[in-house]
């Protein structure tokens, strides 16, 4: 969500997990960080946006973001 914030809140298509309901305030953060290959999720279709990230999961994040 800092990311897409810090990036003009931009528009992308939904992404399809099973754990990102419409309305879900991170929704539209979480459709673009898949749309610009930040992330893809958890598997199996999930997202977990209750998860707890590692150091190394965010550290991915904003590697790939910053590219």
């Amino acid at each position: 969500t800092y990311l897409w914030k810090l990036n003009g809140r931009p528009y992308a298509a939904p992404a399809s997990f099973v754990d990102i309901l419409p309305g879900d305030p991170w929704g539209a953060a979480v459709s673009w960080a898949v749309a610009e290959g930040i992330t893809e999720g958890t598997g199996g279709g999930m997202f977990t946006p209750f998860g707890i990230c590692t150091r190394g999961q965010i550290v991915t994040f904003l590697n790939r973001a910053l590219k």
